[in-house]
Formats: C-alpha cells, sequence, structure tokens
C-alpha cells in the first residue's frame, strides 16, 4: 500500500508541476535527499623535524675537531648525518669508513695514500676541520668545503656529495694551482668555482705570439756596445707576491696563518 501510495503521489506531483487540469491541489511529498559526499583531501604529512648539529654530533660520536655551524650545515637530516660523519673519517684517520663513501677514482686514491703511509701521516697532526656546506653555481650541486688545520697552516678542499638510498657519495672538486692564495670573501664554494672558471677560460685561450724587435748594437767592431748583453729592461716586470688569503672563522674570514703549506688530508687534494 505504502510503495503504491509513493508511485501515485509522484506522478500526481509531476502533473501539477507540468500544469494539469485536476481541480484539487495534489498532496506535498517531501523526500529527503541525501547531501552529496566530498571527497576528504589527503592530509599532507608534516616536514619532518632537522635535528640540530649539536644533538648528532652527539648520537653520531663525531670528533669534536669536525665543526659545521648551524647556518652552514644542510637542511635534511640524512644529509646532515653524511657530512659530519664524512669528516669525523679524516679527524679519526679511519680510510675503512672513508672509502666506503668516495667514489672509484678517489678510493683509488686513498688507496695508495694508505698504502705509502701518507694517510697516518697527514691526518694525525689535524687540529680542526671546519666544514661549511653550499651548492655550486649554476647546476645547483650540493657542495661540502672543509679546511683542515695542521699545526699553523691549513689547506681547504672541496667535495661534491649526493645522499640517497645506498647511503652517501662524495666526489672531490678539482684544485686550482695557488687556490690558497687566491680564495677571499665569505662564500669560498662560489669562490672556488669562480677561481675553477678562470682557469678553464685560460686553458682555452690560444697561445699569443709575441715578436722581439732586433736591435744592433754594435759598434762595427766585434766588440759588443756597451750594456749589450741583454735588454735594459725586463718586459715582464718583476714577480708580483701572492696576497695573503683569509680564512673562514665564527663569524666570516680572517687572515691567514703564516706557515709552510701542506698538501691536505685525503685524495682530494
Amino acid at each position: 500500500m505504502t510503495r503504491h501510495k509513493r508511485r501515485v503521489l509522484g506522478f500526481a506531483a509531476t502533473v501539477a508541476i507540468l500544469g494539469g487540469c485536476g481541480q484539487t491541489e495534489p498532496e506535498q511529498v517531501t523526500m529527503s535527499v541525501a547531501a552529496p559526499s566530498r571527497p576528504k583531501a589527503p592530509r599532507t604529512p608534516p616536514p619532518p623535524a632537522i635535528t640540530s648539529i649539536a644533538q648528532l654530533m652527539t648520537e653520531l660520536g663525531i670528533d669534536q675537531r669536525v665543526s659545521l655551524p648551524e647556518d652552514l650545515a644542510p637542511m635534511t637530516n640524512p644529509e646532515r648525518k653524511a657530512v659530519l660523519e664524512f669528516f669525523d673519517s679524516f679527524a679519526r684517520g679511519d680510510s675503512t669508513a672513508l672509502r666506503s663513501m668516495l667514489t672509484k677514482l678517489d678510493r683509488a686514491e686513498l688507496d695508495q695514500l694508505v698504502e705509502s703511509g701518507a694517510w697516518s701521516e697527514a691526518t694525525m697532526g689535524i687540529g680542526q676541520i671546519d666544514v661549511q656546506t653550499g651548492t655550486s653555481p649554476g647546476d645547483g650541486l650540493a657542495c661540502a668545503l672543509a679546511v683542515f688545520y695542521v699545526g699553523s697552516s691549513f689547506q681547504p678542499q672541496l667535495w661534491y656529495y649526493t645522499v640517497d638510498e645506498s647511503g652517501p657519495i662524495f666526489e672531490a672538486v678539482a684544485a686550482p694551482p695557488n687556490l690558497i692564495d687566491r680564495l677571499y670573501g665569505d662564500d669560498w664554494i662560489s669562490q672556488w668555482f669562480a677561481i675553477l672558471d678562470e682557469e678553464l677560460a685560460l686553458a682555452d685561450k690560444p697561445d699569443e705570439e709575441f715578436t722581439v724587435t732586433q736591435q744592433d748594437l754594435s759598434d762595427g767592431s766585434n766588440r759588443p756596445a756597451r750594456g749589450g748583453g741583454g735588454p735594459a729592461v725586463n718586459p715582464g716586470g718583476p714577480p708580483s707576491l701572492p696576497g695573503s688569503p683569509s680564512k673562514p672563522g665564527p663569524s666570516g674570514p680572517g687572515r691567514r696563518k703564516k706557515g709552510p703549506k701542506r698538501a691536505p688530508p685525503g685524495p682530494g687534494g
């Protein structure tokens, strides 16, 4: 009965809407309509918290000679751990740990250093390792630069690095000649690549040919003229002396310590 009534009332309502000729007003039917369901937006997981460098050094047992300021550290925990452990292996002279984080070419160079005894000699004198991270200009590749302090001298070295599921990999960046005397400013990573670009541009530049005009200084006899024996002025001038570069410090670069230069520990020097 109810089912039949719903069908009749439904039809009567339709007729009334279309202008049927019935004299009596049809009974109104109220039908409940469920509100359309809206798909729930997926919840965005909160970004992972970044652990402080101080806490990571404690958790990982990093040698206190490794210094990585918070404002110069990577922005993810995997990268922070990789950079800290990489330079910790230098401070401890742990060639096995370091080898697992190097490219094939750098591993071969490290093996030669270990075999010759140069690795132990270079790392045993490390007093401090100042580290900063950033990116290479243009391509934006992650980089880590370290300044190794050995005695009264210091030596920088720069690496590219990547961190993925298989672990971190570091690759040494080429070091231009006399680099230690050419770095300045606060951002040594950008300076490093700028100097490297200058060296590559000079290498691509064709050699210029100079023609020296010959002048007869003889007096007609077999004796050379007075003062004959070479040019009076050196065309090249006196050799220029390299300036003293600045060195990174807690609040920016300072002045370079005087002392004998020494190759940086590790295969990237």
